[in-house]
């Protein structure tokens, strides 16, 4: 007997040995491109962009990367009183609508490839010059009729529109944005007044339109959960107030009953911070009733104060937000943003138009999400700093990492089974898109693109 288990523990220890070594390996990672676990997800989007013009040089970086979607918000002529500016007129009065700039403004998206996601409400304002714009409308089901004319145009060719199919209309935009009501930039009311606008607005648009998506509120975001984000140290009353706004924004629409197809929110912080967000996200929309809602992270950035000097480690560190939406499986993210005008909040591109080092992480995703299905990384874990997924599909297999350690490079070693590597591409120390043969590690601070051939 006793020889007996002792062979079974043999046994035990040498199945756990010979798990560890094809699975923990250090600086072994190990791809299977026959296993499919999921499909890319459109993680690699923006907000805003350089130009509203068809064939624009500098908007076709969009279409090289596999971009599907551009956010409107902060894009001021989309607004809801700059199409209707007399909130007077009769809502069914084509007569009362100025479209003329957005139409050319979703018209250069289009022309990216690109949907819009069209944010209904208000652009950044001044609570005080803007103030009319900012307080609750007179009459909800009005404002909702307006946003139904608007979809109507841009979706049914009311009003000599246009039949773009846009599927995703978000309500407002981070109405929360202060806890002080007369200060606050997008949204001069009270809570539950915005509680009962995003009601009545979804309720009504998904009741005229049930094949839409119909979600919001775009809120600030979860900082209070970590204490801490990239701008600020300390979780401030206002940070709290964003936890508890949406606390009770979820109470509110699960006794009402309200439709949400997606929630949208905010960060501008770090990769492991935001991972830690979307789970909370998942858990407490789960809890409300909604886990079927898509979840939407439609702005984000790793760290804006960045911006001013963006190196090869900036590019690393946008890339590793990809991988981690990625992986933890949201649905949509949107990069705030996509400009080019070199302000705090645009990355994707230095002077001159020229990408940046974070572009060719988006455009990597790109070669990712147009492949189609995620491949199994058959590792048990990797360690924090590193960052992966791999991709496959009819048009080949490819493997993103990046490795964001602030000093510490990584051993490196690609077991793809049958396949082999084709072709590896990083950002260098000059910020240039080369190829390279596939290093033994992967610095600190850097990406690597790996595409691969069957043996």
């Amino acid at each position: 007997m006793l020889q007996k288990i002792t062979g079974i523990f043999t046994a035990i220890i040498v199945f756990l040995t010979s798990l560890l070594q094809t699975v923990c390996t250090p600086g072994v990672i190990r791809v299977d491109f026959d296993r499919v676990t999921d499909e890319i997800r459109p993680v690699h989007n923006i907000g805003r962009m350089p130009e509203y013009v068809p064939d624009s040089e500098v908007n076709s970086f969009f279409t090289a990367a596999n971009m599907v979607s551009c956010r409107t918000h902060d894009i001021n002529c989309t607004d809801i009183h700059r199409i209707f500016p007399d909130y007077s007129r009769d809502v069914n009065d084509a007569n009362a609508y100025n479209f003329t700039e957005c139409d050319d403004v979703l018209a250069a998206i289009a022309d990216t490839g690109m949907e819009p996601f069209f944010r209904l409400g208000i652009s950044y304002s001044d609570p005080v010059r803007d103030h009319d714009h900012l307080v609750p409308p007179a009459d909800y089901t009005k404002w909702s009729q307006i946003c139904e004319h608007i979809i109507l145009h841009y979706n049914e060719g009311w009003a000599n529109g246009f039949h773009y199919n846009i599927r995703y209309w978000e309500i407002w935009n981070e109405p929360e944005n202060s806890d002080d009501i007369a200060d606050n930039h997008f949204w001069i009311g009270t809570d539950e007044e915005f509680f009962r606008l995003y009601d009545t607005a979804a309720t009504y648009l998904k009741g005229r339109f049930p094949d839409l998506k119909i979600g919001g509120y775009g809120s600030c975001g979860f900082y209070a959960l970590t204490k801490t984000n990239a701008l600020n140290t300390g979780a401030s009353p206002r940070y709290q107030y964003f936890v508890t706004y949406y606390q009770n924004f979820l109470k509110y629409i699960r006794e009402h009953h309200t439709p949400m197809d997606f929630f949208s929110w905010h960060s501008y912080t770090t990769t492991e911070k935001n991972a830690r967000y979307i789970a909370y996200v998942k858990e407490t929309l789960e809890k409300a009733g909604y886990g079927d809602t898509e979840i939407i992270v439609d702005e984000w950035n790793y760290n804006p104060t960045e911006n001013d000097r963006i190196d090869r480690r900036y590019g690393a560190n946008q890339t590793s937000m990809l991988l981690m939406f990625q992986n933890e499986g949201i649905d949509m993210a949107h990069y705030y943003d996509g400009d080019d005008d070199g302000l705090m909040w645009a990355g994707l591109f230095v002077k001159g138009r020229q990408p940046s080092s974070a572009y060719y992480g988006f455009w990597a995703f790109g070669q990712l999400y147009r492949l189609g299905s995620q491949a199994k990384i058959r590792n048990l874990w990797l360690p924090d700093d590193l960052y992966a997924v791999a991709a496959t599909g009819k048009e080949g297999q490819a493997l993103l990492i990046s490795n964001v350690s602030e000093k510490r490079d990584r051993r490196l070693r690609i077991d793809a089974g049958a396949y082999t590597v084709d072709k590896c591409m990083t950002v260098n120390e000059n910020c240039e898109w080369v190829e390279i043969p596939l290093p033994d590690k992967i610095e600190c601070g850097s990406m690597l693109y790996i595409t691969f051939r069957s043996s």
